[in-house]
């Protein structure tokens, strides 16, 4: 009976740590992230703020948090200062990032647009990764009704 009651102890402090390790879509939204649920995005007015400071070249930062099918994060960390893009690649609450390092920063020099027929691309250009460009966000046009372009 007292090794029950350790074991339902053990257990329910495990539940409680793992628990509050975890980074939800719905933490994210409420932090003011841009949450990237492989359809619907949230906040998305907070990126279109950080699109705007950058054309007026003012210093500004955000976070978007694209989560995978199983609702794991990886969080984009970035900040615009002095016609510099910095990223943070934060994919330590991803469990299943491989061999991906935990963190990875890069700096780019340009931001881009595209305009598809259902997606909004937006692309980090001029990085100085492996990788000249990446994709930060991919958002349906479907799911930005009061997008203005």
């Amino acid at each position: 009976m007292r090794n029950k009651i350790h074991l339902y102890l053990l257990v329910l402090i495990a539940m409680i740590v793992s628990s509050a390790c975890s980074y939800t879509s719905e933490k994210a939204v409420l932090n003011g992230d841009i949450v990237n649920m492989h359809g619907p995005v949230y906040n998305y007015p907070a990126f279109e703020s950080f699109l705007e400071s950058m054309e007026m070249e003012e210093a500004a930062t955000v976070r978007i948090a694209n989560y995978t099918l199983e609702g794991d994060p990886t969080l984009y960390n970035l900040s615009f200062q002095d016609s510099t893009i910095h990223l943070e690649i934060d994919r330590s609450k991803n469990k299943n990032r491989g061999k991906d390092p935990v963190k990875t920063n890069m700096t780019c020099t340009d931001l881009l647009e595209e305009e598809g027929q259902q997606l909004f691309i937006y692309t980090l250009k001029g990085c100085d990764s492996s990788a000249e460009s990446f994709t930060i966000l991919s958002v349906s046009k479907e799911h930005v009704d009061e997008h203005v372009h």
